[in-house]
């Protein structure tokens, strides 16, 4: 069975940014080699790429991050300012939290790793066609690592906040979050209720709290006394 020819209507539409010429002509074998995308304008800066977008008005635009006079970032911006239904690939060599966390937050559809295979650059760009949301495999790997670690960092932070109190205000805490008044404590604990309230204030100091509410919210929320609903 022969396969269906795609006319050049059908093609999905790209633009290629990138200020080194060698890797431009790579990019575009790699597309050119796909009967279903073609590339219809290359840029070498920023300010080429948008003004070949204003032009030719591509389905895709694949933009490096690092490029002349506008970099990636800031090419996004102007375009997705020009139109906001752009769809746009970052392709490039760099991967770090602020490249991804800029990306993300320009409005770009997509990141992807310049030494990606040429299969996963094709369906990435015919994703990003369709309004997709994608990131390359080595870039979802790190997005990943970076979500554990942000997880990790807040349960060591979690850790640190209880470690500051002594067993006596953890204590005097839980006894407060069951509803006891200075009084009450000062009876089971055997201590005055002038010292109760030392600590509590010591309490909404170190936690950084202003009231008996928060210091229960705090207590159920750290499980040191349970809900009682």
């Amino acid at each position: 069975m022969s396969r269906q020819k795609i006319t050049t209507d059908q093609r999905i539409t790209v633009l290629v940014a990138d200020d080194h010429d060698l890797l431009r002509y790579g990019i575009r074998s790699m597309i050119d080699s796909a009967d279903d995308i073609e590339v219809v304008g290359e840029a070498s800066s920023g300010d080429e790429a948008i003004a070949l977008y204003q032009e030719k008005r591509p389905d895709v635009c694949i933009l490096d991050i690092t490029m002349p006079e506008r970099n990636g970032i800031e090419t996004t911006r102007e375009i997705l300012e020009f139109d906001p239904h752009a769809r746009i690939l970052i392709l490039t060599m760099h991967i770090g939290e602020e490249y991804l966390n800029e990306v993300i937050n320009a409005g770009a559809n997509g990141y992807m790793m310049k030494d990606s295979a040429r299969n996963e650059l094709l369906e990435c760009i015919r994703a990003v066609s369709r309004g997709e949301k994608v990131f390359s495999k080595t870039v979802s790997k790190f997005m990943n690592t970076c979500y554990v670690r942000q997880v990790q960092s807040g349960r060591e932070q979690d850790k640190a906040a209880n470690a500051q109190l002594t067993r006596r205000e953890r204590e005097i805490l839980q006894l407060i979050a069951e509803g006891n008044t200075s009084a009450e404590i000062s009876d089971k604990l055997f201590i005055s209720p002038r010292t109760v309230d030392t600590h509590r204030a010591n309490l909404m100091s170190k936690l950084d709290i202003r009231n008996t509410a928060g210091l229960v919210r705090y207590a159920i929320e750290k499980k040191i006394v349970a809900s009682s609903s």
